[in-house]
């Protein structure tokens, strides 16, 4: 009986590690990066739309009011975030497939 009992709490360990590890490799796929130079802001419509360094792709970036802006790592205020400023977004796609930033990184030129 033992021998029983002790089979099924190690399946149900492993079942619950399992359901964990593929918990966490979910929420890891849905972060979303993109790094370039800010080319336009839009404050009524709380959106930056970023370039990507040597290239022509453009994306529009979301913020809230949760988003996060730090520069360099350290906190930082969003009005140091001007047209022409290198950053790295990283955040999420909502339903409606645009990328909302939980933080917006000022990197050096």
């Amino acid at each position: 009986m033992r021998k029983v009992l002790a089979s099924l709490l190690v399946v149900l360990f492993v079942a619950v590690g399992l359901a964990a590890q593929e918990k966490a490799a979910v929420e890891k796929k849905k972060e979303a990066r993109w790094h370039g130079i800010i080319v336009r802001s839009d404050k009524d419509n709380s959106t930056i739309t970023v370039r990507q360094r040597g290239g022509n792709l453009e994306r529009t970036i979301h913020y809230t009011s949760a988003t996060k802006w730090t520069k360099q790592n350290e906190p930082a205020d969003a009005s140091e975030f001007k047209d022409g400023a290198r950053v790295i977004c990283v955040g999420s796609y909502d339903e409606k497939k645009n990328f909302v930033a939980t933080r917006i990184d000022l990197r050096a030129k």
